[in-house]
Formats: C-alpha cells, structure tokens, sequence
C-alpha cells in the first residue's frame, strides 16, 4: 500500500492524525517559496505602511489581499500533499 493512501486511511479513523498531518505539511509549505512570495507582497506596499499602532483604512485593502495570496497559496500546497484536502473540514477539527 503506498504511503498517501495508507495516512488517508489513518487519518480519517483519527482527527488528531489529520490534524498532524495538516500540520506537518504546513511546516513544509513555509519554505523558501513562501517566503519569497511574502518579501515580493513587501516590497510592493511597504512605502504605504507606517510602524504605528494607528489601523488607517487605506491597509484594509492591502490587508485583504494579503489574506487572499496566502490563502491560496497554502490551500493549493495543502491540495498538491494531501489530496481532498478541504479547508473548511480542516477548521471543524481546531
């Protein structure tokens, strides 16, 4: 039996092994790419950012694309290890 299917086996019987699962994939996922896409979002607002405790409503946008490129970015790395992953499923087990 290969090894994917054996931990979807594994994991559906035990929510805390998917839940490491998940997890241990997300350790991977923070790699040099990762980092690389998040310097690159940086350097493309860091001039509109001030280092206050003031929230002004001009991050707001920005805010939320940040939210969504990394968003995508781990749910599509989560979906290439663990096939049939659905993020949705994943925060009922939190």
């Amino acid at each position: 039996m290969n090894s994917l299917l054996e931990l979807r086996l594994i994991t559906n019987k035990h929510p805390t092994l998917k839940f490491d699962a998940v997890v241990g994939c997300l350790k991977d996922i923070m790699d040099d790419e990762f980092q690389v896409l998040q310097r690159n979002f940086l350097d493309k607002y860091y001039q509109e950012l001030e280092d206050t405790e003031e929230n002004k409503l001009t991050y707001t946008p920005i805010f939320n694309e940040y939210i969504s490129l990394v968003e995508k970015c781990i749910e599509e790395q989560l979906l290439e290890h663990i096939p049939g992953f659905n993020m949705a499923t994943f925060t009922t087990i939190l």
